[in-house]
């Protein structure tokens, strides 16, 4: 009997070799090549390859496929190819979708095309969708998938066997666990197939099931569940309503994909961009994402105008002062973006929660006070080589190192206080972190300045 080895080298060249036949419209050389690949690697494959060959690409590769890669797709782009399929192709299509991959699909749709499609539905995916629809979108039983195992806690070790046997045949997901449950369908205990592989035949499951279990319900937050997955390392989490009946499973993709979305969303707040945007955005929708972002920025950007202006006869008699000001912001801006991120990122991953900040606080003047130290100083040297004035050179210093470390400071703690009040402390930090520390680095420089300004001359 040969052994057959798995050849990364060979991966590669297929790759490669897949990606050349699309863009070269070889689609029957293509299609050959897709099946010693998984779906996620097709989805990578696909985002950059031609419009034009990946339809025929789909339709060669059977709708079963196809539907596995869409589950990996933006949904933005699940709805242009579904779109672009013929009608016929659209229902065929749609038959191999999971109800929870059509309740997001349904979401991403103006509510004039939604029935078009609803139309398609098999009867089981219009039942398990309307289910969904029922929970709001940042719940638990708005990402619960519906396809999970149960068995009577009374059947046997065989029994249980013989189901995910069968759910292996039809090609099931979500088959690692499986649910013992009682006749009312109440939820009591859990067992793994490598539990049942090394347990006697004959055993009952209630015998063998671990009773103690983390659970999700269904109103539950998602994030908070998805939270819970990553740190137990759990495969799915039950989904249990009011009754304790379970009624779907928390899968560890959605849990890393809600992680990932809340992330993403948190850092592009940040900036001002809408977590709904991504390269599929219509022009016209991201400049209505975007344009009122920066409004507010120009009111709040007012603030530094007017202690500038209030300076106006400072940087008139000394000009030079005018030069330093991009670089004392700056520094200030990105110092506190840092903390800012940081912050926001443990917060997210639960990693600190918004009542530690006396913690986060003490943290912060610690890296403020050294980054402070270091960068003035270097500041103020560079300063005075340019300028060949020490005063110059150590006003300038003491006003970087000042703003670093006050822009750390309200970029580390800004977040909790903002979190403790109810609100997004992405969404809200960014602009008030700014305006600080431009407001602080242009009063301290400009103070100091005119206080000295007699001793500069």
């Amino acid at each position: 009997m040969s052994t057959i080895y798995l050849d990364n080298t060979q991966l590669k060249q297929d790759i490669e070799l897949l990606k050349e036949n699309l863009t070269e419209g070889r689609i029957t050389e293509a299609i050959g090549l897709a099946d010693k690949m998984s779906s996620r690697r097709l989805v990578d494959i696909l985002i950059q390859a031609p419009e034009e060959s990946i339809l025929p690409f789909l339709r060669g590769i059977g709708w079963s496929r196809t539907a596995r890669i869409a589950a990996w797709l933006p949904e933005e782009m699940t709805l242009d190819l579904l779109k672009s399929f013929k009608p016929e192709e659209q229902q065929e299509f749609i038959k191999f979708l999971d109800s929870d991959e059509l309740a997001d699909l349904l979401d991403h749709l103006p509510e004039e095309e939604r029935d078009k499609y609803v139309n398609y539905f098999l009867p089981h995916q219009q039942e398990e969708v309307e289910e969904l629809s029922k929970y709001p979108p940042d719940s638990v039983g708005g990402h619960m998938e519906s396809e999970f195992l149960t068995i009577n806690y009374d059947k046997t070790v065989a029994e249980a066997l013989e189901i995910i046997k069968e759910a292996r045949k039809k090609k099931s997901d979500n088959i690692e666990y499986i649910y013992a449950v009682d006749e009312k369908k109440s939820l009591k205990g859990v067992t793994s197939v490598q539990m049942l592989a090394f347990s006697d035949k004959k055993e009952k499951i209630k015998s063998i099931m671990t009773k103690n279990m983390q659970v999700a319900r269904v109103d539950e937050e998602a994030i908070e569940a998805a939270r819970l997955l990553r740190y137990r390392r759990y495969k799915m989490l039950p989904v249990l309503n009011a009754e304790d009946i379970i009624v779907g499973v928390l899968t560890l993709d959605t849990a890393i994909d809600l992680l990932a979305e809340e992330m993403t969303g948190d850092f592009l707040s940040i900036t001002g961009t809408s977590e709904e945007e991504s390269f599929f955005t219509p022009p016209t929708k991201a400049i209505r994402m975007r344009l009122p972002w920066m409004a507010i920025n120009v009111f709040l950007n007012l603030g530094a105008v007017a202690v500038i202006s209030s300076f106006e006869d400072t940087i008139a008699q000394i000009a030079i002062l005018a030069a330093f000001l991009p670089m004392i912001t700056d520094m200030g801006g990105n110092v506190g973006i840092q903390a800012l991120s940081v912050s926001i990122r443990s917060m997210a991953l639960g990693e600190i929660q918004p009542g530690e900040i006396i913690k986060e606080l003490k943290k912060e003047l610690m890296i403020g006070f050294v980054n402070g130290l270091a960068l003035g100083s270097l500041f103020a040297v560079l300063a005075y080589i340019l300028e060949g004035n020490p005063l110059i050179g150590l006003i300038a210093g003491i006003a970087l190192g000042i703003n670093v470390m006050v822009a750390g400071i309200v970029g580390g703690t800004l977040p909790f206080v903002i979190k403790k009040l109810g609100k997004d402390p992405a969404m809200m930090t960014g602009p008030f972190l700014t305006t600080i520390t431009d407001i602080t680095g242009v009063s301290i420089y400009l103070g100091l300045s005119t206080i000295f300004l007699l001793q500069i001359f």
